[in-house]
């Protein structure tokens, strides 16, 4: 949690959004509530001249930065201008940026701006809330750190690493509501969202740029944070603990439409040149001290394209779905909670000059990749204990799961498929785990990926008799040529059975 004291740009941004209102604001009310509210994230903000005139507050050169730091966030100007409804009207100046470091290690990051206005007003609970629009927004950064010289006759080159990210049609709100716990909400969306990165590290002959754009970009974020607690200060998982028990929390949810992008890098190993399109995606990500939940999917599928002097042929990879979920207990106590994890892939396709990279004959059937992971279940599971006893020597806290249910296993690669479907529950009085319960599980077409695999020179004989006297361990022949199917039971005492046959 160090580096927050350090990474304040965002923090910055944040303070400068702080604090609580009264009925009809005025300009230096907002002013004081950003100082009041800079303590929050460690930080100290103040204005080298202020000029109060006619309800228009004018602040030149403004700094914001932790209080040991020597290299400040600067915004040349900020003007507040009091409305008759009782909002108060913000515009920067054109210089906002930081600039760290030296010649050799440090550079610069500026915000440039288009009609950038934001207005303050009226929130619930005596908070206030900051509408804010833009033409366009723009966060430009170019850095320089130490090279690498492999000649001690030769100095080395500094690396250099620049690029912006861009914001087009920007419009959202932002809002700070006070109480025992302090609400931090941002609500952004932008017709466009665009990255633009730039590498050049001479000592390992190695350069790479990437541009990416997306359409209708949406992010909702909102930040919970216990008034008695410094964001600054939370540097240990004992206090991150502290923080959860007080009401810590994050939730976020973005989205975004179709999306393009480009890359290249030219290296002394391998360079190329890539593109690639993808559909509309969502995110949610959800953490308390109950839990932690993710969760990532896009449905209008992906398509890229690699060219590269090392391939003989372009490499085309496209994919119709994607999804991610991650769900688990942070702090569980003495109740078990649900976790899961989802894992899909659905048609991975790759064009027969990639498969022709590693399989020139067609020996394995050219078929798209299917991945489908579905478990869920109950455990008692408390991360920050686990990280409490790492940072303090203590003996490690044992999760400790009641049940697994594998809903769904599912892979289909080069003919071959294997499904797996199951239930288990745990018996954890002596010390660890003993599951309970049975997997079952069907493969077909694994004979033809061996023998496809053998012709490929993937595997050799010796390794195929290896595999197949595994498979006969464990499962038996199927109804179908080339099908294999296994019931695999856990019972207690740690006894395992396959097919009725004890293994274990």
């Amino acid at each position: 949690m160090a580096f927050l004291r350090h990474g304040f740009a965002v923090p910055a941004i944040v303070v400068l959004m702080s604090g609580s209102a009264h009925a009809a604001l005025t300009a230096d009310q907002v002013w004081q509530s950003w100082k009041d509210g800079a303590g929050l994230v460690g930080l100290d903000i103040k204005a080298a001249t202020e000029a109060n005139s006619g309800g228009t507050l004018t602040l030149n050169d403004v700094t914001v930065a932790p209080d040991d730091i020597d290299e400040p966030l600067k915004i040349s100007s900020l003007t507040l201008v009091e409305n008759g409804d009782g909002s108060v009207t913000i515009t920067p100046g054109d210089a906002i940026g930081l600039k760290v470091g030296d010649d050799k290690a440090g550079g610069t990051a500026n915000v440039e701006h288009d009609a950038l206005v934001i207005t303050a007003r009226e929130g619930e609970n005596g908070g206030i809330v900051y509408d804010y629009e833009a033409n366009r927004l723009s966060v430009v950064y170019d850095f320089v750190s130490e090279g690498y010289s492999f000649d001690d006759t030769k100095p080395a080159e500094p690396n250099k690493d620049n690029g912006s990210v861009t914001v087009e049609g920007l419009k959202g709100s932002y809002s700070d509501t006070p109480g025992t716990n302090r609400v931090f909400s941002l609500a952004l969306e932008a017709a466009k969202l665009g990255y633009a990165i730039n590498s050049d590290y001479p000592g390992l002959e190695t350069s790479s740029k990437a541009v990416t754009d997306s359409d209708d970009a949406k992010l909702n974020f909102e930040f919970t944070l216990p008034s008695t607690i410094a964001l600054a200060d939370i540097d240990t998982a004992s206090e991150l603990k502290a923080a959860l028990e007080q009401g810590l929390a994050l939730k976020l949810s973005s989205s975004n439409g179709e999306s393009r992008g480009t890359s290249s890098e030219k290296s002394m190993f391998f360079s190329f040149d890539m593109d690639l399109t993808a559909g509309p995606a969502i995110a949610e990500v959800l953490f308390n001290k109950d839990l932690f939940s993710l969760t990532s999917s896009g449905a209008d599928g992906m398509k890229i394209n690699v060219n590269s002097e090392g391939l003989p042929a372009p490499v085309q990879i496209s994919l119709d779905s994607a999804e991610v979920k991650v769900l688990s207990p942070v702090m569980s106590g003495e109740t078990a909670a649900d976790y899961g994890i989802v894992m899909k892939l659905d048609q991975l396709t790759l064009n027969d000059e990639s498969w022709a990279l590693f399989d020139p004959t067609a020996a394995l059937k050219r078929e798209p990749i299917d991945l489908a992971v579905d478990i869920d279940g109950k455990a008692k599971i408390d991360w920050l204990a686990m990280a409490i006893a790492d940072e303090q020597g203590q003996e490690p806290v044992i999760p400790q799961p009641e049940s697994l249910n594998l809903n769904q296993i599912v892979l289909k690669l080069a003919g071959a498929a294997l499904n797996a479907t199951g239930a288990l529950t745990f018996d954890n009085s002596m010390g660890m785990p003993a599951p309970l319960g049975e997997v079952n599980i069907d493969l077909t077409g694994a004979e033809q990926l061996i023998a496809g695999l053998i012709a490929i020179g993937a595997i050799s004989e010796s390794d195929a008799m290896g595999a197949r006297m595994m498979m006969g361990m464990f499962m038996v022949a199927g109804s179908e040529e080339d099908s294999l199917t296994s019931k695999i039971e856990f019972k207690e005492g740690f006894s395992i059975f396959a097919n009725g046959q004890q293994i274990q």
